[in-house]
């Protein structure tokens, strides 16, 4: 199916607008001066119901568990890449950006935090790097039998440091060689013998200290050792079909590499340019270049100017802006992901937005973080410029609108920071963040980000209604955090088992302490997370929440004060029951799953010990639900 086709379905079911952003983005070292531009912005409504989806028992779930604390809390100025490693029996291991000293804003000690779940439990949180020497921007691969660990970050001397350890023992070091200066590495094991180690990394920017590299002002180039690190017999390679005549450079961090076997990809998105999948079935040595999406102008240089007419048809542009931009593009956000699994078909998610170049007099572009298209999904088997829509962000509160104030800036779409997983039977998953429309930060006006995760059984082709990954009820003692967490960066291990291995920056802030301190004023309120989300619950087609007009659900009296009457009208013989919610989400009263008939049902609840405050009351109905607040009063 035709992406456009899709998009057109998702535009109709929960469009949103965008909102205004006050924040430079990361990506302004590459193309400065974005502007993020409003076009709907909706009011917050005040407490809505948070469990518009069935919540997972907290005994099905390992739920809300630290990996580890870090004061750096930048951990990418893109898409994360791999960082978690399913080894199976309950193994896994994560990395993360570290640093236990924000001082100065320096990060002496910034590095690769590594941490490892066996039993049930992680290990101590770690108090320094992987590294001997100050790297960032970490990620980790290992072996297929599991007894090799590679840790590839970049170092500051704009090189890459590639740490091992075999069996677990001690980390060794070395550095990748080259002439180019890089940094921002990503990397993948593969080769018949799972000992190649291929390596993606950008050139150093001008706005880095960096020099144009062939024409182009920070270029994703290509690495490749045969034998686990010790020599490397492709270096600095630029990829068929970029160059100076059709790229200006490509997005830092915008880019992802996966490899299983002989069969390896890399995906490279820009903001302002094609996004491109390279696959080989060889470990590298030939490539064969695929166009994910065609941006329609090429090598466009900003405040040139471009001519409507040469843009593709687009009904959307009309819902840009306060009145429609014509010169607004369809495009990649920069933010991708990409696995390759036992068949060598490569898997790519990717975060999207729409930009636009109206204003030829002022320094920059502008962009429309706020549009909810959702994460395009592309398979290797897909055709040319196709697409379908994987996860998006969900009106949790069926209200048709997402009541959501205004959203952080990151550079990134309203949905971002797609990370895909496979399982044994070929399901996919896909952790996402996106805008959390019942959870808003009173400080700064934003709403939250938070995780969610969308599945297929079908190969891609359609994918079920995305659900929260961070849900109060697994959070214990720190169940009342759950509103107001910032929770990005998700990453994801490649590997689904019964769990979906996923960790996650939780920051009580939204935007980075690194960034933007005036709005993130705690360096070290930073802690990765790690929740291991069932996989069936993943796949489980979600309970559909309807208006309550529809049930005919009504409450009375509302406010209420010693009791509740709930009345409801069913369509046929179902099973049903009431919750009642309290302001973070607990379950503070519910009655038992019974049948009932077609017809009026009644359900009476008592009150008169509950505190004073505003509730929701949730009515399950067969496979539907509704929801209304309700004021106790006494």
């Amino acid at each position: 199916m035709k992406r456009n086709l899709l998009l057109t379905f998702l535009f109709v079911f929960s469009f949103a607008g965008l909102f205004a952003q006050r924040v430079a983005n990361p990506k302004s070292i590459q193309l400065a001066n974005q502007k993020a531009m409003p076009m709907v912005k909706t009011a917050f409504t005040g407490f809505e119901e948070q469990h518009a989806q069935v919540s997972v028992p907290v005994a099905e779930n390992a739920g809300y568990d630290l990996v580890g604390n870090t004061a750096y809390d930048l951990q990418s100025n893109g898409g994360v890449g791999h960082r978690v490693y399913n080894f199976g029996g309950g193994k896994v291991s994560a990395t993360f950006n570290f640093s236990a000293n924000a001082t100065g804003g320096t990060y002496p000690d910034r590095g690769t935090g590594f941490n490892t779940r066996t039993g049930g439990t992680w290990g101590p949180e770690p108090t320094a790097r992987v590294e001997a020497t100050r790297t960032g921007f970490t990620n980790y691969s290992v072996s297929p039998d599991g007894t090799e660990e590679y840790v590839v970050a970049h170092l500051g001397t704009n090189k890459v440091n590639v740490a091992k350890r075999v069996n677990g023992g001690a980390w060794t070091s070395s550095v990748m060689p080259g002439a180019a200066s890089v940094l921002w590495p990503r990397a993948a094991l593969g080769g018949s013998n799972g000992k190649t180690l291929h390596v993606i990394a950008s050139s150093l920017p001008t706005g880095n200290g960096g020099t144009l590299y062939q024409g182009m002002n920070g270029v994703m180039l290509y690495y490749r050792s045969e034998d686990g690190g010790a020599t490397w017999n492709i270096q600095d390679k630029l990829m068929e079909g970029i160059d100076s005549t059709t790229f200006i450079g490509t997005d830092i961090e915008a880019y992802a590499i996966d490899a299983n076997g002989q069969n390896v990809s890399i995906l490279t998105t820009n903001s302002f340019n094609d996004c491109l999948l390279y696959t080989s079935d060889d470990n590298g040595t030939t490539w064969t270049k695929r166009l994910v999406n065609d941006f329609p102008l090429t090598r466009y240089v900003i405040n040139s100017g471009y001519d409507t007419l040469d843009l593709p048809a687009d009904p959307y542009r009309a819902n840009l802006g306060t009145g429609g931009d014509p010169y607004g593009i369809f495009t990649a956000d920069g933010v991708a992901d990409l696995i390759v699994d036992e068949a060598g078909i490569s898997h790519v998610w990717y975060g999207c937005t729409y930009v636009s170049d109206v204003d030829l007099t002022d320094a920059g572009w502008t962009f429309y973080p706020g549009t909810n298209i959702g994460i395009v999904y592309f398979n290797s088997l897909m055709n040319d410029n196709e697409g379908v829509i994987s996860g998006y962000c969900p009106d949790i509160n069926n209200n048709q609108v997402l009541d959501v104030t205004d959203i952080s800036n990151y550079g990134i779409g309203l949905s971002s920071h797609p990370a895909g997983s496979i399982d044994a039977n070929g399901n996919l998953f896909v952790t996402f963040s996106t805008v959390h429309e019942l959870y808003l930060d009173g400080t700064s006006g934003f709403n939250f980000r938070q995780p969610f995760v969308a599945a297929s059984q079908d190969n891609g082709a359609t994918w079920n209604e995305p659900k929260a990954v961070l849900d109060s009820l697994l959070m214990g003692d720190d169940y009342a955090d759950a509103p107001y967490l910032e929770a990005i960066f998700n990453t994801v291990a490649k590997t689904t088992d019964d769990l979906i291995h996923i960790t996650f920056q939780a920051d009580y802030a939204p935007l980075t302490y690194v960034q933007t301190p005036e709005t993130d004023t705690e360096p070290g309120d930073n802690s990765i997370r790690y929740i291991g989300y069932p996989a069936a619950w993943a796949l489980a087609t979600a309970t559909k929440n309807v208006a309550a007009e529809t049930l005919k659900f009504a409450l009375t009296p509302n406010p209420a004060n010693d009791r509740l009457v709930v009345e409801f009208n069913s369509d046929r013989t179902q099973n049903s029951s009431v919750e009642l919610y309290d302001m973070f989400g607990r379950v503070v009263r519910s009655t038992a799953s019974v049948t009932v008939g077609a017809g009026q049902g009644t359900v009476t609840m008592t009150t008169s010990d509950l505190a004073a405050g505003m509730y929701v009351a949730r009515l399950n109905l067969g496979n539907t639900f509704a929801t209304k607040k309700v004021n106790i009063q006494h």
